[in-house]
């Protein structure tokens, strides 16, 4: 499954070991470095790329990319791991326009505790090889010229040890697109000055470098230190010893059963149930006609953007999922294509005939991010939207279905967050499904089936308008002092939202006492039950908010989370640690640092505030 729909499965473990089974399927074909994870902070849903990142929250985010990188690499690089790449440095989330590489404007205090913060936390608890450097320019410098972000800051201050690599000719772009540089010579030179290591293409490079090194204007020791990162890290995989792959052996290691078992897991923990009025889980004993249709159904596009097309024995579609579980026999599939634009009113016709003589209809929709199909993707890099609505006729597919009568289940599939308003009000069953992977048909199948119970929540937050945006949960105090006078303040679904087949209840929040000081360590415990009819899984969420602050501070801020399973019945004890870290943040000083005040520490299943429980704390 893609980033952003491992980090709605909220498990830090299959998210480490997902990482280290991907280093063992590439170390077995020959390559050594990957381009992940993406510890972009996406606050814009516009952006074609929010598949590739791990959400809106800057704790989530980190927390996802130690353990990916903590899988790549492992505990030390050898011939079985492979270099990570933590990217993009930094802001590429949240582009002025939603366009990829566009310019951002951002306070020090957002750069530090939001953008810059999975960096500085991956830095600190990982070894991580190489930092990829972002398109855009931040507060007027572009990225691959900012000698301050580069060097004073990741490596300076944060103590990065790895190397730096551009993005795809990019450090021609501080020239040609920035006007930041006057000549390509200067900005090739602006680049590697300010601490770049490795150029990722563009002509011209070598021959500039060198002559900066014979003018004298770019020191020869730079230059060899460069070199040195580089060759670090492949002496650490063993490049030199073991240049090469036996064939033979890799296609033993790869697409293993292991492997699959553990694609099909985290696609089952992923899934996010937006709503369900009853309609399932479904017994699939009871439906003798069942329609499966929308572009979505049969196609890759679970897979994401930067793939392949891959075997078709490789993948189960959903629609081959729900054929696998429910029975081939009484599946119906009306093909409408895998263009999500699509706009032959024929095929919509055709499916509504279909679903008059159903008992249930399962519509799956959504974006297209397949890259090699380029001409009618919807989502990826360099695809990105003005608006969140269902494109094509695809919502004409949905109403009509449901029109007809026959029970709709509406599966949504893509890396972006879709504002559907209609669907959300009129529809019985929404199951996000994001992007799955490989196995995300028979995920979705077991789902649907009740043979898997929803656990999956969201990890950024659904608008109901494009209008809206940047919706996020962690908004200042001052964000809706106002409403708006056509429309909701409120999103479509808050973030760390999602439904189960049971129902959980937190409660007996409690502390060891009412008061701390600066740089006290304290435990945080509350009271988690199963209260329905089904074992299940709930991600208990723990928020805190600086009450007053100086700078303003959100209204609340994920600081940790624990996936519980429970019996029917069942009740646990959940304990958090509130370590001064967690308190900390940016002040006007630029420091780093626990404020003294109060601090309302939340407890619950979600980041809607009836859904938290809240005690007080003072820190002095």
């Amino acid at each position: 499954p893609s980033a952003i729909t491992q980090a709605s499965s909220f498990n830090l473990d299959l998210v480490e070991k997902s990482g280290q089974e991907t280093a063992l399927e590439t170390r077995a074909y020959g390559s050594s470095w990957v381009f992940t994870p993406n510890i972009d902070v996406c606050r814009d849903p516009r952006w074609g790329r929010i598949g590739e990142t791990f959400g809106e929250d800057p704790y989530l985010v980190s927390r996802m990319g130690i353990a990916t990188i903590k899988g790549l690499e492992g505990k030390s690089l050898g011939n079985k791991s492979v270099a990570a790449c933590a990217k993009h440095l930094v802001g590429g989330g949240q582009p002025a326009n939603g366009l990829n590489a566009s310019p951002m404007e951002v306070s020090p205090y957002n750069l530090a505790d939001i953008y810059l913060y999975p960096f500085k936390k991956v830095i600190e608890e990982t070894n991580v090889q190489s930092i990829m450097v972002a398109h855009n320019e931040v507060n007027g410098v572009p990225c691959h010229a900012d000698k301050q972000l580069m060097t004073s800051i990741i490596r300076d201050q944060y103590k990065f040890k790895g190397f730096y690599v551009s993005d795809w000719n990019d450090i021609s772009r501080i020239f040609s697109l920035h006007h930041f540089a006057p000549s390509l010579h200067d900005a090739f030179y602006e680049s590697v000055n300010a601490g770049m290591d490795m150029n990722m293409h563009g002509p011209y490079f070598f021959e500039a470098i060198v002559k900066s090194v014979k003018d004298k204007r770019l020191s020869i020791e730079r230059v060899n230190a460069a070199c040195a990162k580089i060759l670090e890290t492949k002496f650490r995989l063993g490049l030199f010893e073991n240049p090469f792959t036996d064939i033979v052996t890799a296609k033993k290691e790869v697409f293993t059963p292991e492997h699959q078992n553990t694609a099909l897991k985290m696609a089952e923990q992923s899934l996010v149930l937006l709503k369900n009025n009853g309609l399932l889980p479904l017994d699939f004993s009871k439906y003798k006609n069942i329609l499966v249709t929308g572009p979505n159904a049969n196609s890759q596009a679970i897979l994401g953007d930067w793939v392949f097309k891959q075997p078709e024995e490789q993948v189960t579609t959903i629609l081959e999922g729900i054929q696998q579980v429910a029975g081939k026999e009484k599946v119906k599939f009306c093909d409408v294509g895998t263009d999500v634009r699509f706009a032959d009113m024929k095929l919509v016709d055709n499916a509504v005939g279909l679903a008059k003589t159903s008992d249930l209809a399962i519509v799956v929709v959504g974006e297209n991010p397949m890259r090699y199909e380029e001409k009618i993707a919807s989502a990826g890099e360099n695809i990105d939207r003005q608006n969140l609505d269902l494109l094509g006729l695809q919502q004409q597919l949905v109403e009509k279905i449901h029109a007809t009568g026959v029970p709709t289940i509406v599966i949504l599939v893509g890396g972006r967050p879709l504002a559907l308003n209609w669907i959300a009000k009129e529809i019985p069953a929404i199951l996000q499904a994001w992007e799955p992977g490989s196995l995300g048909g028979l995920a979705v199948a077991n789902v649907l089936s009740g043979k898997v119970n929803p656990s999956g929540k969201l990890p950024v937050t659904i608008p109901r308008t494009t209008g809206q945006i940047p919706m996020i949960y962690n908004h200042k105090p001052s964000y809706f002092f106002k409403n708006y006078k056509d429309g909701e303040t409120t999103p479509l679904y808050p973030f760390g939202y999602g439904l189960s087949y049971t129902n959980f209840v937190v409660e007996n929040v409690a502390i060891p006492k009412k008061e701390f000081s600066i740089n006290d360590t304290f435990e945080v415990t509350a009271d988690v039950q199963n209260t329905g009819k089904r074992e299940g899984t709930e991600v208990v969420q723990l928020y805190i908010h600086d009450v007053y602050s100086q700078p303003t501070r959100p209204v609340k801020e994920l600081k940790d989370f624990s996936r519980v399973s429970l019996l029917p019945g069942e009740k646990k004890r959940v304990t958090f640690t509130i370590t001064p870290e967690k308190l900390s943040y940016t002040n006007m000083k630029m420091k780093w640092g626990v404020e003294a005040g109060e601090f309302e520490i939340m407890v619950g299943t979600s980041s809607e505030k009836k859904d938290l429980k809240t005690i007080i704390v003072t820190v002095k």
